[in-house]
C-alpha cells in the first residue's frame, strides 16, 4: 500500500494548518475591532514562528523521542 504524502505527513499538517487559520482569525479581529491595530497585528504576526514551535515542532519531537 502505498502512502500518499497526506497521510505520512497528516500530524503534523493539521496541527500547523490549525496554527495559521488561528493566528489569521486573530490577526483580523484585531484589525476589525481595535481603535489603532498596527502595533497589536505586528505583535501577532510575529508569534507566528513560536506558536509553531509551541505548538508543531514540540508535540512532533516529543512524539518522535517515545517511538521505540
Amino acid at each position: 500500500m502505498k502512502l500518499t504524502a497526506f497521510q505520512v505527513h497528516k500530524s503534523w499538517l493539521i496541527r500547523a494548518a490549525l496554527v495559521l487559520v488561528i493566528t489569521g482569525l486573530a490577526d483580523g479581529a484585531t484589525a476589525w475591532f481595535v481603535q489603532r491595530p498596527f502595533f497589536w497585528c505586528t505583535l501577532i504576526a510575529s508569534s507566528l514562528p513560536v506558536s509553531m514551535i509551541v505548538f508543531v515542532v514540540i508535540p512532533i519531537l516529543r512524539q518522535e523521542s517515545r517511538k521505540p
